[in-house]
């Protein structure tokens, strides 16, 4: 690569990333359009009462449609909303995140933390009225690992004992380590001490389903009028790329402390208008809002506009099954270098994350590896990310071309992968282009691994290792980039047979450092929550998961000024 063509083309890198302008002013792009609600919105204020509103109605945005509705299926954030509202665990999500009693009232384990019984709560009914069983549970989780059902969450149920055997198809369902003891009382064995296993048990694919809405409607059992569900809200409308009407579940255990009626989620995967909407009162909760409308709106709305730290991190995905990929550890290793991670989120993602140089986002008590090349000067990283591009068989007279699949999104977004594609241009010479996809389109052929160069990210399920660790086993439903490794299954297989959790971190920090060398994937940056929340929507809480049930929530008297 020449000086000047070098030069140049830094240049051109360093305005897409600090957007030709101040760090505190926004960018052309972030200008809302003339005559829209938000352009035109002015500094909000609301007076607050001290009693419940008459009506009891929220309105939250979604950042796209959920990709199923069974919770069984979901692997994505907003089915997990979805779901969160529709049905309930053995434990359920507090309104810290955390772990707490649901369909069970309580629990007991064994002195070596491998069998546990749990008691269901006797009110514990489905929305028609009948009772929620143990065997409800047990239909459920053998379900979820059958590989007929193609559950890509299978693999989430491994500390089970045989789950794994049965996902690979090597053992039958009725294997799986779960029994119903009685109507109340499920008795579960695990392959070894699960430190998380109930924060594990909050989570969708392991919810109860109704087998017989399933037997009798088969994949159309999640249609309003067929859908069975157990947690405080039940489904009453299901607009495709539209809306997501549910109403309060009378039948519901804890009904009584429910106070919302109805809630519509509405589904917006522009952030812009989500935060139009908002602005407009639309909206009283909005999943996320354009991170370079930030500083405008918080001059609008102040405290309305909540960031906090999220469990979760945005990279990009290389398949290492599919050329340019497949056995050029060296190219993976240079896209990995030749980005500028500080400068590319503080200007394109205004300060509101973290650079990330790891698999694992912060966890307290977890050390994360950060790689040594993490320390070199801009430099000396440029200039090792060349040698490897190098060594990788490109040069300028034969560059690496390649396309990034990405989501269609707002431009937020594209103009931080645009920023990505001419730093690699700029420091290797490299050509991307960007090719945009519909999320579930890219989502599928991610999944179907026909996808060399992919955006990605994972939100961690519970506060643990295993939760990001997991999904780059050897076979992982979700492990896009199709990595394996004997060595890191083994040190994976280690920790899940270790009871003492500062040796289980220890085994997860040396899987770390065997996958960030091997460079399956390119970190980006960690996660924040973005939400815009009205003054007068209470019971929800910031927490690490992101998990705010609507079970929680309610609105207080107000009045706009």
């Amino acid at each position: 690569m020449t000086a000047g063509r070098s030069g140049v083309l830094s240049a051109c890198a360093a305005c897409l990333i600090a957007g030709c302008g101040s760090i505190d002013a926004p960018t052309a792009m972030s200008v809302p359009a003339p005559g829209s609600a938000a352009a035109s919105a002015p500094t909000q204020s609301v007076t607050l009462g001290s009693a419940l509103a008459g009506e009891q109605a929220v309105a939250r945005g979604l950042d796209d449609m959920p990709r199923s509705l069974d919770p069984l299926l979901v692997n994505d954030v907003p089915g997990q909303r979805i779901a969160d509202d529709l049905f309930e665990g053995l434990t359920s999500a507090d309104i810290s995140g955390k772990a707490a009693p649901g369909v069970a009232s309580s629990w007991e384990s064994s002195a070596d933390g491998k069998t546990w019984l749990f008691h269901l709560r006797p009110d514990a009914r489905w929305s028609n009225g009948a009772p929620v069983t143990a065997a409800d549970f047990v239909y459920a989780w053998r379900r979820e690992v059958d590989p007929r059902t193609g559950a890509q969450y299978a693999e989430g149920l491994a500390p089970i004992e045989n789950a794994l055997a049965i996902a690979t198809g090597n053992k039958p369902p009725e294997s799986l380590g779960v029994a119903a003891i009685d109507q109340r009382t499920l008795r579960v064995r695990l392959n070894g001490p699960t430190p998380y296993l109930l924060d594990l048990l909050a989570l969708q694919y392991l919810y109860p389903v109704y087998e017989p809405a399933i037997t009798r409607y088969a994949d159309a059992w999640v249609r309003p009028e067929h859908l069975v569900c157990n947690g405080a809200f039940v489904l009453r409308e299901n607009v495709i790329g539209s809306r997501i009407t549910l109403q309060k579940n009378d039948k519901y255990w804890d009904a009584a402390h429910v106070r919302l009626q109805r809630v519509t989620y509405y589904v917006l995967p522009s952030r812009a208008d989500q935060a139009a909407r908002f602005l407009a009162n639309d909206l009283d909760w909005t999943d996320s809002f354009a991170a370079n409308q930030r500083t405008w709106l918080k001059s609008i709305v102040g405290e309305q506009a909540v960031n906090s730290p999220y469990f979760g991190a945005y990279f990009l995905g290389m398949n290492v099954q599919l050329p340019p990929f497949k056995d050029n550890l060296p190219l993976r290793q240079a896209l990995v270098l030749a980005l500028d991670r500080e400068p590319l989120v503080h200007y394109m993602r205004q300060g509101m994350y973290q650079p990330a140089y790891t698999w694992m986002p912060p966890l307290p008590g977890y050390e994360l590896p950060v790689p040594d090349w993490q320390g070199l000067g801009d430099d000396a990283r440029h200039a090792l990310a060349r040698r490897l591009y190098a060594q990788a068989g490109y040069s300028e007279q034969h560059p690496l071309r390649i396309t990034l699949y990405i989501p269609s999104q707002d431009g937020d977004s594209r103009h931080f992968f645009e920023a990505i594609t001419a730093s690699w241009f700029s420091i290797l010479g490299a050509e991307v282009r960007l090719y945009e996809e519909e999320f579930k389109v890219l989502a599928q052929e991610r999944n179907l691994h026909k996808l060399p160069l992919f955006y990605d990210a994972w939100i961690g399920d519970y506060p643990d290792p295993y939760t990001f660790m997991q999904i780059r086993y050897s076979g992982n439903g979700n492990n896009n980039a199709v990595y394996s490794n004997p060595a890191f299954d083994q040190l994976i297989d280690a920790a899940g047979q270790e009871p003492d959790n500062v040796n289980r971190y220890r085994l997860f920090q040396q899987a770390e450092r065997l996958l960030n060398d091997d460079a399956p994937y390119i970190p980006l940056y960690y996660y924040a929550t973005r939400h815009l929340v009205k003054p007068y929507l209470r019971g929800w809480q910031s927490n690490v998961m992101d998990r705010n049930l609507s079970r929680y929530m309610y609105l207080l008297e107000h009045q706009r000024r």
